[in-house]
């Protein structure tokens, strides 16, 4: 036989009538079998495993119809989405002829009958059916020889090793929808196999040129939906949002719930698309569980068992097959992908958030974390449900023995390396060190437009008449808003996140940037038309690490002219802790100061929010009254109605939502330890401290004692001028009397797990309980001794759910007033301090343990200077402290300071929980010759005491010529024989000549002049100028208010001392001091 081209095929005949110089051809036995490819020669390519140092040669590359788009000059192999195939795209002819013709070699190869009289007379019978009909037509087991094929070629599938079991449902001889529906409901139903998921494939009719096209219109045929509830809100799966509001407009309606199954949308025959629900006993579904975490079941998390892509199209012997419906299994990375990717159900944070991980740093790992866990539970959950999945790790080492066989059966196999790696643990894969080689060979499986709604069409230049009025007037708006810089410093991360809600409200009016404070630009200032700034204040007033640039171009610049445009705006919102006295708010304070000296414009005043008292209350306050102030400033240009921002202040951002708290009986046997949760609540790293000794060494006014105490812990380090940050306990008769008032005092000694309402995640028809790190698994009492300060007053907010709770109707209207009056409350708290005042005041108060936490404030630590230097092999330190107590007014009660009575109270051998603190700028000078000022009083001694023991210690184990500056000390107390404390001690430094000056000042002693220690500054001014003028370092230690009275003390001194030589002080003596770093303080309120 031999064969001739006439026209549309290739026709076979008698092998004794072949002319074999015929160029067009490539002959075997004689015979005539395919048209000769115009190649140039290709060899074998060499591909290297570095996993395991094998090597592979590929040679099946030769045979690819085509690559994947690059050249010698770029590499196209990781981009993700190629290039799709058109609607209606139609093979050329010639082409179509040819890749028939390959097709049915592969064919006839596979089943050994090549150039059989069977091979020969299907390409006659393809030739006359394409002649009438112009396509071609492929049998039952062409077509599954089809499938498979395209399968095996899939360069971007890991699990081909499967390629030859896949089950075929043949759909050419659907013509309805409804005919559609029913056969891919049996291929589901086979799929799904009770959970033992099998592959399976479905081929509808192809295309034909001339003929509407059969469509799937879902990409899968199982998905779930996803909506769009709002701008920034969704439900489901965002990326099939667009699908949803198609299948919306066709009549479906979703019970818009994470996980609605979205319906079959088909086509057939050019009629509009009908859509079909999918029976539920068809679907199988597996709740996502942890092995171990149970909190996870919270997350309500669930996935489909059985992955069936139905958006791609088959590209075999010469015919594109459209409309195709084919799955195999899952494999854990895909669907931990899904869960998690932000264009799907962005999960991470919220996994986060059960996993209770620390989200502040990527430095954590938490991400990875995230994605670890949730895989595991994701495989945990398949097997324990019994449906098929693979783990990634089985997967890649399937993948490498598919790819040896392929290399021995075939010569290679096309792998996209980029899609075959794993999400996760790639690099720990033996596919990872593989070379793989990206390219196409047919028939394979080939991206498609996906068919879409039809929409009015409308020209164009009708449409750019309809919407330049919009258009212009929308350039308009955006080109006029006012520019908006937010800045942020922020130590503990609370700025930083208060920032983006002011960015939030905002960049609806203004165009608006946030930014750390470190990146404000002074040359570049006037850019900004408003500038707002959030900063927080560490340790002795000074700003965070991302403040801590701007802080040394602010002193740099201390003496820039105005220069600034006065139409630049500003304000500034400070955060900070009055126990630091004037330290309180200092850097914003400093940038407030800053800023008008260089001539910007205060917009709104300078808020500092204490986080001691309504800490947020104050951040919103300041963020709404700033935004009212700024709509009237910026009115021109941003135009809002008064509606329009009452609706802004409407929203979540500005309502005060009361945290719903819930317990239930712990499954664990016993809780953590409190030391370990105080240091999780905390972010602390608390150790415990042992009280080995107790000695009064004074009393106050009041007759309560003045303390040395004693700690020891193993293994300490400090150094003198450092802290001791001590967590206390409540009393025992506060805790068992709040217990009695309790409904369900019951179970105070049971260990309980609680859980918080997410509000983010909870919605009307479902709550979302998680735990959180501020309430531990504890018992009641526990809670009651520990973690929650009975000792402190009850704020506005809690005094309202407090309100809700009293059983008498007058006690709850006075309460429920008290509650939204805030100059009553402020009153109302002096008298009723604590939470047991209130309790024993208000009879009728009937409170469970979900409302009192959640009304109770967190525990805090106190701090305490710290009065000793460290012996290494005694591991000890002292603080020195006073009992504290005061009386209300009204009713004259008596209440103590919750640490310093705990203190006062414990027995020796008691452990606490506390932590050293390091004082990086309240240390003594490194120049030992440099005299130096102690002012102190009452307790605030304590730290002086640890500089002269250093002193001392250090003259006692060096030589004597050792030249060591003067010590002084200006001493405030009551009265000498109560309260002068370490007076022995004082003594006999004197004596030694380690304290060289000396001047006690008694503010309430019959024997003395009634004295305070800015008193003395002005008594002994010519020696404290001296020691100034030397070099003195000056250590201030106590009240604020003292702190505040030695401040003025020495800059009148010296103004006085410039006033009698008849020159005037222009200068802050003070201020000097503290940028030559020889000004300290050691602030306390109480």
């Amino acid at each position: 036989m031999k064969s001739t081209n006439n026209g549309n095929f290739l026709i076979k005949k008698p092998a004794n009538q072949v002319n074999k110089s015929d160029k067009n051809f490539y002959f075997d036995n004689g015979l005539k079998i395919g048209v000769k490819k115009d190649l140039q020669t290709k060899c074998p390519f060499t591909i290297h495993s570095f996993s395991d140092d094998r090597t592979f040669s590929e040679s099946l590359h030769t045979k690819s119809a085509k690559g994947i788009g690059c050249s010698e000059k770029f590499c196209k192999g990781s981009i993700l989405k190629t290039q799709s195939l058109k609607f209606n795209q139609q093979k050329n002819k010639q082409e179509a002829i040819k890749e028939h013709f390959e097709f049915l070699d592969q064919y006839y190869e596979s089943i050994n009958k090549k150039t059989s009289t069977f091979h020969i007379d299907r390409i006659n019978l393809s030739d006359k059916h394409f002649r009438k009909t112009g396509t071609f037509y492929l049998t039952f087991s062409e077509l599954e020889f089809a499938v498979k094929t395209s399968w095996r070629n899939s360069a971007r599938c890991i699990g081909r090793i499967n390629w030859s079991n896949i089950k075929l449902f043949d759909g050419r001889n659907c013509t309805t929808t409804k005919e559609m529906f029913d056969l891919l409901c049996q291929h589901i139903r086979y799929a799904n196999n009770g959970g033992n998921i099998q592959s399976a494939i479905t081929v509808f009719r192809q295309r034909i040129n001339g003929m509407y096209d059969f469509r799937i219109w879902n990409s899968q045929l199982i998905n779930y939906a996803g909506y769009q509830l709002s701008e920034s809100e969704t439900i489901g799966d965002k990326s099939q949002i667009e699908f949803t509001r198609i299948c919306e407009s066709l009549g479906w309606k979703g019970k818009r719930t994470e996980h609605d199954i979205l319906p079959l949308v088909l086509q057939a025959n050019g009629n509009a698309p009908d859509i079909y629900e999918i029976p539920e006993d068809l679907i199988v579904q597996v709740d996502i569980l942890h092995p171990k975490n149970e909190s996870f079941k919270k997350l309500q998390l669930k996935w489909f068992g059985v992955p069936a892509v139905s958006s791609m199209c088959m590209d075999a012997a010469g015919i594109f097959f459209n409309c195709v419906a084919f799955n195999g299994w899952y494999m854990n990375t895909e669907i931990g992908r899904d869960l998690i990717e932000a264009n799907r159900y962005n999960k991470l944070n919220l996994i986060a958030k059960v996993l209770n991980l620390d989200i502040s740093n990527n430095s954590t790992l938490w991400k990875d974390e995230v994605l670890l866990e949730t895989n595991k539970a994701i495989l945990y959950s398949f097997n324990k449900a019994g449906v098929t999945i693979v783990d990634l790790h089985s997967a890649a080492e399937s993948f490498v023995k598919h790819y040896e066989n392929e290399i021995v059966l075939r010569g290679g196999t096309p792998a996209d390396w980029v899609w075959i790696n794993p999400s996760m643990s790639a690099h720990i894969t033996p596919i990872f060190g593989l070379e793989m080689l990206n390219y196409v060979v047919k028939p394979y499986f080939e991206y498609q437009e996906m068919p879409k709604l039809q929409k009015k069409i409308i020209k164009f230049k009708t449409l750019i008449r309809c919407i330049k009025p919009f258009l212009t007037n929308f350039r308009s708006k955006i080109q006029n808003r006012p520019k908006c810089s937010i800045y942020y410093a922020s130590q503990t991360g609370k700025a930083k996140d208060f920032s983006n809600k002011v960015f939030n409200l905002y960049n609806k009016s203004f165009n608006t940037k946030v930014m750390p404070l470190n990146e404000l630009n002074l040359e570049r200032i006037n850019d900004a038309e408003l500038i707002l700034i959030i900063a927080s204040t560490t340790g002795d007033g000074e700003s965070p690490s991302n403040g801590k640039i701007f802080e040394e171009k602010i002193h740099q610049n201390s003496n820039l002219q105005s220069n600034m445009k006065n139409t630049v705006k500003f304000s500034i919102l400070g955060l900070g802790d009055k126990t630091y006295g004037e330290n309180f708010g200092a850097f914003p304070k400093l940038i407030h100061s800053f800023f008008k000296s260089i001539g910007l414009s205060e917009m709104y005043p300078l808020m500092i929010a204490d986080q001691m008292e309504n800490e947020e209350n104050t951040m919103l306050s300041w963020l709404k009254q700033s935004f009212m102030e700024s709509s009237k400033v910026f009115s021109e240009k941003i135009k809002l109605q008064e509606n329009e921002i009452e609706k802004m202040f409407s929203t979540k951002l500005f309502i005060n939502t009361i945290k719903k708290l819930r317990f239930s009986p712990c499954k664990e046997s016993s809780s953590s330890s409190v030391i370990s949760n105080l240091s999780n609540i905390n972010d602390k790293n608390l150790r415990n401290f042992e009280i080995i000794h107790r000695e009064i060494i004074g009393f106050r006014q009041d007759n309560e004692p003045i303390l040395r105490l004693k700690l020891r812990c193993k293994d300490l380090q400090y150094s003198p001028g450092d802290h001791i940050e001590i967590f206390a306990e409540n009393a025992k008769e506060n805790v068992n009397f709040v217990l009695s008032r309790l409904n369900n005092s019951q179970i105070h000694d049971e260990i309980l797990k609680f859980e918080v309402l997410d509000e983010s995640f909870s919605n009307n028809s479902s709550e979302f309980w998680l735990s959180d790190k501020k309430y531990p698994n504890m018992s009641i009492r526990q809670a009651l001794t520990y973690y929650f300060d009975i000792n402190k007053p009850i704020s506005q907010d809690g005094l309202k759910i407090l309100a809700n709770k009293a059983i008498n109707e007058k006690e709850k209207e006075l309460l429920k007033n008290i509650s939204e009056d805030w100059k009553e409350y402020e009153l109302w708290k002096k008298d009723y301090p604590n939470l047991v005042a209130v309790l024993r005041k208000y009879l009728s108060l009937s409170l469970d343990v979900e409302s009192l936490l959640v009304v109770l404030p967190q525990m805090k630590s106190r701090f305490y200077s710290i009065s000793s230097i460290l012996n290494n092999q005694k591991n000890e330190v002292e603080i020195t402290f006073a009992i504290l107590k005061y009386e209300t007014k009204i009713n004259g009660s008596v209440y103590y300071g919750l640490c310093s009575k705990f203190l006062g109270d414990s027995e020796i051998g008691k452990v606490i929980s506390a932590e050293i603190i390091e004082s990086k700028k309240f240390k003594l000078p490194k120049d030992l010759s440099l005299p130096v000022i102690l002012i102190g009083s009452g307790t605030g001694i304590a730290p002086f005491r640890s500089f002269w023991i250093q002193r001392q210690s250090m003259l006692q184990r060096k030589s004597t010529d050792l030249n060591i500056g003067d010590f002084a000390l200006i001493y405030g107390c009551r009265e000498k024989e109560k309260d002068l404390l370490y007076s022995k001690e004082i003594e006999n430094l004197r004596a030694a000549k380690i304290i060289n000056d000396f001047y006690p000042a008694f503010s309430r002693d019959p024997n003395f002049p009634k004295e305070y220690v800015q008193d003395k500054i002005y008594e002994n001014k010519e020696r404290i100028i001296e020691l100034i003028n030397r070099g003195a370092h000056i250590y201030i230690c106590g009240r604020s208010d003292m702190s505040n009275g030695v401040t003025k003390a020495i800059n009148q001194i010296y103004d006085e001392k410039l006033n009698l030589s008849g020159k005037v002080n222009n200068q802050d003596v003070i201020k000097i001091l503290k940028q030559e770093n020889r000004f300290h303080q050691d602030i306390f309120n109480s």
